[in-house]
Formats: C-alpha cells, structure tokens, sequence
C-alpha cells in the first residue's frame, strides 16, 4: 500500500466532531518521520480525538536527531509514532536505544512504523527496546491507528501512575528513617501528595495541613501560630507553606473548602476543589485540598477509605517522632534545650551568623542545701525561675540549656562579656512563693571558635565546664575564662589517677615516718607519723600534694586508706619492741563507706596489731555536717583505737566538737604556730585554745615546728610534745628505727 492508500483509508464520515470544550490537559504525541505526508495522514487520522478524558497534542521531527531533541523539550511525551528508516537505514532504533539508554525514559511508548515490511525483526526489536507496536505503515488504518494509541496511552498512564506512586512512597520512607527531624513531618506530606496524585489525579494545585505545629528541633516554622499548619504545597501555594488557616486569604475558595472540612469532620467536594478530610487516633486531624474534581462516586470508596487510614497513621508516627525529637534536643522540666540541643544549636548558630562562638556553663552555688532546706518542689521552682533569668538575660541569638541539676549553659556568638560580669549581674534575688532568696552563681567560659561539627560544639561546652570546675575551686561566686593550661593538668590528673590505681596493685607506694618528740624530756621521740611516699616507675618520687587532692576528687579514699592500714601492720610487725604508737591518716570519704570501719578492724585483727598501738588522724574539715563520719569515727574510739583531730583551728572550728566528737588528742594547725614569734595576737589565740583543750582533758600536739625561737615559746606555754622540721623531717623506716634507738640510748644518758 503506497501514501495514497494510507490516506484513502480515511473517510470524511470517519472524522469525530468538534469538541464544544477544549480541556487544558492533553496527552503529548510525537510523531518522527522523514515523510511529510505520513505526518499529516496521522495528525488527521487522530484529530479530536478524546482517550482517558484528555485530547491529543501532536509535536513532530522530520529526522532522528530531531526527534532526539524534540523529546528532550518535551519529557511528558506519552507516545512517539517512529519511522525506522530515515536519515539511516536504523536510524528510528538507533533513536529508541537512546530513548531507552541515554535519556532513561522508560515510560514513553514507542510505536515502530515502517514502509518495508520484515526490515527488522519484529521480535527481536520488541524484546530489546520495550516496543510497544511494531507496525507497517500499510496495517495502520484509522481504527487500528486509535487502537495502537489507545492501548500505549493507557499503559503510558499506568506506568505514571506507578512512578508517582512509587516517588511519594519513597518520601514516605525517607521520611520515616528521618523522622528525628522536623523536615521529616514535611517529606511525609509531600510523599503524600504525590500519592494522592497517583491515585486519584489530584494534585494538580494542592496543599496538605494538619492541625498541630511539630515541635521544635533542626527545623522549625518560624511565623506560624497553633493551629492547622501547612506543612506541605506544590508550587501555585508555596508561600502558604509553614503558615497556618488563619494567616491565609479568607476569601479562597481553597481555604473556604479545607475550614468546612475540618467543621464537618468529613470530606468536601466541588466542581473544581477537592478536600480529603484525615484524622488520626489521638485527636490529630489534617486536610489535603486539590485543585482537582473528585466524587466519592468516581472514586474507589475502598481505596480511599485505607489511603485516608494510612496517612492518618502517618501522622501519629510523626507526631510521636516529634515528641521523641522534642525529648532528645528538650529538658522537660524547664523547657530548655537540653545539651545535644544546645551543642545542635551552636552548629546551628555559627552557620547562621559565620562568627565564633563561645559558651558559658553556669552552677548554681549551694543549690543541694537550698533543696535540704525547702524541698524539691521549691526547688524546681527555682530551676524555672534561673531558666527564664538566663533567656531574658542573653536574648534570642543565644540558646540555654539546662545541662544536668543545677547547671545551665549558654551558646551564642562572641560579645565579649566576661564571666565575672555575668557571675555578678545575674546573681539576683528571685521571688518564690513570696520569699526573697538571693542566689550565688559560679561561671566557667569557653574560648570563642568556630563550631561546624558537632565534636566542635562538644569541646566548646567541655572547655566551658573545665573552666567552671575550677573556678567552683578558687572563685566561687564569680567566674572563670578557660585557659588551656587547665586542659592540660586535667589530662595530667586523669593520667596520674590512671597510674596511682596501678600502683596500689603493684604496691609502689611506701610508708615515711616523721618523729613527734617530747620537748620537756630532752627532745625524746615519742611517737611517729606514718606518711604515704609514691616511687613511680617512670616519674620518680611523686609529691603527695600532687596525688592526694586527685585521690580526694576521685573517691580513691577507701581503697588508699586501706592501703596504708595493710602497709602500717606489716611495718609494725618489723619494729623495735620498744616502738612508741604510730598515727597514720584516714579520709572522711572513707569514714562515709558503709563498711570501712569494719575492713579497717579486720586489718589490724588479722595481722595480729593492738588497736592501741595505733593513732588515727582525721581533719576537722572532714568531720564539718557529717553525721556519718562522726557515727564511724565513734566506733573506731568504741574498738580502742586513738583518735586525733589533725588540723585543729584551721577550718571551721567549733568549740562544741570538743564535747562532741570522740577525741584522745588535739592537733594544733600549723598555722598557729608559723608567725608566733611575730604575733601577739597568735600568742594569745593558741593560749587560750590551750586552755580549753586541757579543761577537757584532752591531749594537745603542735605541728609545723621549725625554729628555736618557736620551741622556746610553746615550752613556756607548757607544750609537751611537738612535730615539725625543727627536730626531724619524714624518715625512711630504718632510719626512723636507728635514730629511734639513738634518742632511747641517749634519754637513759
């Protein structure tokens, strides 16, 4: 059959009538052929007609190359009518391997035409290229023409159909693994756009709402009010989105629809708006309004039905999510951010403003009394109340947060204000339930730098609360600027802890002793106190002032106090038989250990060492609210141990210990004695502390001795025994022993 023919096929009693309405949509059909009359054949073969509720919009190419082009300007094409011999012999397959390959386009569909039957291989062509007909020219009459273009539009509307289907799923699932974040509640809507399209050809204007603003996290609408939010819209309503009903134009028809939805509780369908009303278990209820017609008839009530149940459960998800996000970046009692919020939002900050930043940690002094005192209720009362001080006092480019108890911080960019400063205006009275209570707070602060990660805003906070750590130890009330030497000796700590709990496996610690003498009976020793020496493997000697205080911090206490009872037994077991009592240390950490007191007396018991042999020392600071330790201490004195109160007068003294506490001796601080000779008053303070302590017929022993001039004195006041570098410094064992028996010899002389 020639061109003629083809042509003749058409009659003019064939040709459908003209539309009284020509609709918008259009499904796009490309027509490539080399011959100008097979164009114009199809276009009048094909004119008005009307498949799936749309007409036909023909585009066309005279070559393959111009096809290539003309589908790249038009990728919704849904069927192409392709020559295969134009410019080549396979120039239309080559064309369709194109399609296929390069440009990915899977969905089009592509009816083969040729004028030279059995040129290629039906088959073959069909399977390699997912052809949809393979077709002469000669066998394309008018009817099987509509029928060939018919069948591929409606596969071409499946396979749409299945893409956005597939595309708002995916969002859905995206979605849901980032549900952690607030942009999760808009990719979950958007999925839900586009699967309503699929279903329902609905989206060609829409926007979804629902009725509650997702909490606060990465991602927050910043101008939207409660109320039904939009959360979701394509690109006719994106400057609706984030905003609320209440915000938009009244008088749309749009949001007239959605507000009658969400009245009636039901959906709501025009000539041209469509409304899906949703709601989900808990109270939540959301719209999806399409600017598209849609009936209950038309659509499948089944269908509909589990799509508005589905994202109904979408929404609960994304509503619990929401809660579990707020929980994670929130403290719940203030309404703070929490520390991942604030270390978030420092990120967040240095992004925003491209400046350094820094951080303030903020302790509330003695707030552990406040709640002894008034409770817990009062005191989260107080928590509250600092909250708000704090937010007001660093404004909106700051965020605060409640790290843990009692301490708060804040991250905000470099301004230059000191933490003194801010120490000293925020300590202010606040007015709970009617009463005043004025409040002390303690501040470290974080050099200023650049946080981009979140090990950045990690470091910014541990800088800070370095800084508050010590600044808690020497400048209580004020505040202090991280330095990075601070750092380092943190490490150093951390390490030389590390190494002290290995030398008390490996036993590298030792016992020293320093003579107490007996002024009035010529310098004789009386008595001996038993100091701990560390000799590390790698350092040397290891001053106790340097791991005393680590061992004080770290509730190293009771392992090292009984450390040295197990190396005191042992020591004693080797001494002269005419050794005089020996003291030795013990912690109030270790006093507040359940079962120190009887671990203690099992060590002297099994070692076969009388209690009486032994002198334990013990600070007054340690002693200072605890009942504890005073309970424990009492029954070492009940046991028959000697109990002295070591460094008498240097802390918070108080004279009703003397009755109190269960005492055999008094040690008088040294620092008493250091300006006696210079002083006056110091004469007359430890006179009259002499005085009391003997009235209670307690023994008395001065320390820090080191001049003659203060022997002289303390001998005019009747002191009997005394300790200091004066006479002996800390001696190893043997030597102790040596210059023990020396001083016995000579005494006899």
């Amino acid at each position: 059959m020639n061109n003629d023919d083809f042509i003749s096929v058409f009659s003019a009693e064939d040709e459908p009538a003209e539309p009284a309405v020509q609709p918008k949509a259009t499904w796009k059909i490309a027509v490539v052929d080399d011959e100008r009359s097979i164009i114009d054949v199809t276009r009048l073969a094909l004119k008005d007609l009307e498949i799936e509720g749309r007409y036909l919009q023909f585009i066309e190419a005279n070559s393959a190359a111009a096809g290539y082009q003309l589908l790249c300007d038009h990728p919704d094409t849904a069927v192409i009518l392709l020559d295969v011999v134009m410019e080549t012999p396979d120039a239309g397959l080559r064309l369709v391997d194109t399609i296929r390959e390069k440009m990915a386009n899977h969905m089009i569909q592509i009816v083969l035409r040729t004028g030279q039957a059995g040129y290629a291989p039906e088959e073959e062509v069909i399977k390699r290229y997912e052809i949809n007909a393979y077709k002469t020219k000669s066998e394309l009459t008018r009817s099987k023409l509509f029928t060939t273009i018919a069948t591929a539009i409606r596969s071409y509307k499946h396979l749409q159909m299945l893409h956005e289907s597939r595309q708002g799923l995916r969002a859905v699932i995206d979605a849901s693994a980032q549900m952690l974040s607030e942009r999760s509640v808009q990719s979950f809507s958007a999925g839900v756009l586009r699967q309503i399209d699929a279903l329902f050809g609905m989206a060609s204007h829409s926007f979804f709402c629902v009725s509650r603003r997702p909490a606060a996290g990465p991602f927050v609408f910043k101008n939207a009010r409660d109320g039904f939010v939009v959360v979701a819209a394509n690109a006719q309503f994106s400057d609706w989105y984030g905003k609320t009903i209440e915000d938009l134009d009244q008088d749309s028809a749009y949001v007239e629809i959605t507000r009658r939805a969400l009245q009636h509780k039901a959906h709501q369908f025009t000539a041209g708006i469509s409304c899906l009303y949703l709601h989900t278990p808990s109270g939540w209820e959301g719209a999806v309004v399409a600017g598209a017609p849609l009936s209950l008839q038309a659509a499948d009530p089944e269908l509909l039905q589990v799509f508005c149940l589905n994202v109904g459960l979408g929404l609960e998800n994304a509503k619990y999510f929401t809660y579990l996000n707020q929980a994670a970046f929130k403290d719940e009692l203030t309404g703070l951010l929490n520390r991942h919020g604030v270390i978030e939002a420092a990120c967040q900050s240095t992004k925003q403003f491209n400046t350094p930043i820094e951080a303030f940690v903020i302790d509330v002094d003695y707030f552990h009394h406040i709640v002894e005192s008034l409770g817990y209720v009062t005191g989260n009362l107080i928590l509250k109340k600092i909250a708000a001080v704090l937010a007001e006092f660093f404004g909106e480019r700051a965020a605060v947060c409640r790290l843990h108890a009692d301490v708060f911080a804040a991250v905000l960019p470099s301004n230059g204000l000191s933490a003194r400063d801010f120490a000293v205006r925020c300590a202010k009275p606040l007015t709970i339930d009617g009463q005043s209570i004025r409040l002390g707070l303690t501040v470290g602060k974080s050099a200023a730098f650049f946080c981009h990660q979140y090990e950045h805003g990690e470091l910014l906070l541990r800088q800070a609360e370095i800084a508050l750590k010590v600044a808690k130890e020497s400048k209580r009330g004020a505040g202090q600027l991280f330095e990075q030497r601070f750092e380092h000796e943190s490490r150093r700590n951390m390490t030389l802890l590390s190494d002290l709990r290995q030398a008390l496996e490996r036993q590298e610690l030792f016992l020293v002793l320093q003579p107490k003498v007996d002024v009035t009976r010529q310098n004789q020793i009386c008595g001996f106190e038993a100091l701990l020496r560390w000799s590390h493997p790698e350092k040397g000697l290891v001053s106790p002032m340097a791991f005393i205080p680590i061992v004080e911090k770290s509730g190293l206490n009771y392992d090292l106090d009984l450390y040295v009872a197990e190396r005191l037994c042992q020591l004693m077991l080797a001494a002269p038989a005419n050794k005089p009592r020996i003291s030795f240390n013990i912690s109030a950490n270790s006093l507040h250990h359940d079962g120190f007191v009887d671990d203690l007396i099992d060590i002297f018991r099994r070692h076969h060492v009388s209690f009486v042999e032994v002198e334990i020392e013990v600070t007054e600071n340690a002693l200072i609210q605890s009942e504890q330790a005073i309970l424990a201490l009492r029954r070492l004195y009940q046991a028959g141990f000697i109990i002295c109160l070591d460094d008498f007068g240097a802390g918070f003294s108080s004279l009703s210990y003397l009755l109190r506490l269960p005492l055999h001796i008094i040690k008088i601080d040294r620092a008493f004695v250091a300006d006696l000779t210079v002083n006056g008053d110091s004469q007359k303070i430890l006179y009259g502390m002499l005085a009391i302590i003997r009235s209670v017929g307690k023994g008395v022993v001065i320390e820090g001795v080191e001049t003659a001039e203060q022997v002289q004195m303390l001998t005019a006041l009747g002191i009997e025994v005394v300790q200091g570098f004066y006479f002996h410094q800390p001696l190893p064992v043997a030597t102790a022993w040596a210059l023990l028996a020396s001083s016995t010899i000579n005494s006899e002389d």
